[in-house]
């Protein structure tokens, strides 16, 4: 009986990780894809703390953490990276929710009245802890900008 009760917090830890996150809508995802890049496969720089790459500003970590969609055999993950970052359906999979990043994160955002969109695009531009952070609002804005919500 004593292993049984052990086990339901684990069980219930496993049920909440393996939920899928909502999609947002076409727009959400077009604008994210607007305000990264304004939607063209910008080549790799500098960004605020790595190297960001393509349509949607996708850095190694975030590339690797999504699951290296569409590395090839044999290639070296950096090469995957910038090889998807820079097409746009290869740098879609990578937020794709169906793929690992959003579904690993989304449960952690904390913004009980934030819609689907705006929980993405926090996490999409402050990581996984994005969401609560003070520094993504001005992010979350130009979302809104673009005429997504």
């Amino acid at each position: 009986m004593f292993a049984l009760k052990a086990l339901i917090p684990f069980m219930l830890f496993v049920l909440i990780k393996s939920q899928k996150a909502p999609v947002p809508n076409k727009k959400c995802l077009d604008c994210i894809c607007f305000v990264e890049s304004q939607c063209k496969p910008l080549p790799c720089k500098w960004d605020d703390d790595a190297v960001s790459c393509g349509y949607l500003q996708i850095k190694l970590n975030y590339y690797k953490d999504c699951g290296t969609p569409d590395l090839k055999k044999g290639e070296k993950v950096e090469d995957g990276w910038k090889r998807c970052a820079l097409n746009k359906s290869c740098a879609y999979k990578c937020n794709d929710s169906y793929k690992n990043y959003m579904n690993r994160y989304f449960s952690l955002c904390k913004r009980p009245n934030a819609s689907v969109c705006e929980k993405w695009s926090r996490i999409h531009n402050g990581g996984p802890n994005g969401c609560t952070a003070a520094r993504t609002d001005l992010y979350w804005d130009k979302i809104k900008k673009c005429g997504a919500n």
